[in-house]
């Protein structure tokens, strides 16, 4: 019997990643796999392999020869950046790991050797999410410019502003790295906000 991984990863903190890890354990219930272990991570996939925990502890259990297969939804969970998910793809290859993608029932490897189809609908999916970010950002950024030429208010209506406390409350772990003299731009990469969340905490926190 095969021994596997279930990974998953949403890149929000209020998403729940449950439902992914429901519909794999019945794919690996199927496919005859035994589950040794379940990653999930709450984490941009567009960090860097070396930021991603939950990644460096699927990579070590290879390393370490415990797991032939990784299940995961779709390939975007490995991670957003191509570079980033090639890389991943590679090292679990060169380790002799299969990687299981869900969305389009398709598999890295057969009978231990690697499956190029694979390999090549990997890397146009990967290319294909970076592109559909990259065109999002512009329409939002578009937006903005359109909306501050007809000189609409961006941001809160007057009389909404966030009261202060309620605010702090909502990044605990933001405010104790400040607290302890963690830099802004460090925190940000820590607690996954964005730096200018951090900035305001900051000054909320400056007397």
């Amino acid at each position: 019997m095969e021994r596997g991984v279930i990974f998953v990863r949403v890149s929000k903190r209020d998403q729940d990643y449950q439902r992914q890890i429901e519909d794999l354990r019945t794919i690996a219930k199927t496919k005859g796999v035994k589950i040794v272990k379940e990653i999930s991570e709450k984490i941009s996939g567009i960090k860097k392999n070396i930021e991603r925990g939950g990644l460096l502890e699927l990579l070590n259990l290879a390393k370490n020869r415990a797991i032939d297969i990784v299940l995961v939804q779709e390939v975007s969970r490995l991670g957003r950046s191509t570079v980033e998910v090639l890389k991943v793809l590679e090292e679990l290859s060169n380790l002799g790991v299969n990687v299981y993608v869900q969305n389009f029932g398709i598999e890295t490897m057969k009978k231990g050797k690697r499956n190029p189809v694979a390999q090549f609908m990997f890397t146009l999916l990967a290319e294909f999410a970076r592109l559909e970010r990259e065109t999002l950002r512009e329409r939002i950024l578009s937006g903005i410019d359109e909306a501050r030429r007809k000189g609409k208010k961006l941001g809160r209506p007057d009389g909404t502003q966030e009261d202060k406390a309620a605010f702090l409350k909502k990044y605990p772990l933001v405010t104790r790295n400040l607290r302890l003299g963690i830099s802004i731009r460090k925190t940000s990469k820590i607690c996954d906000v964005s730096i200018n969340t951090v900035r305001k905490v900051n000054d909320y926190l400056t007397p």
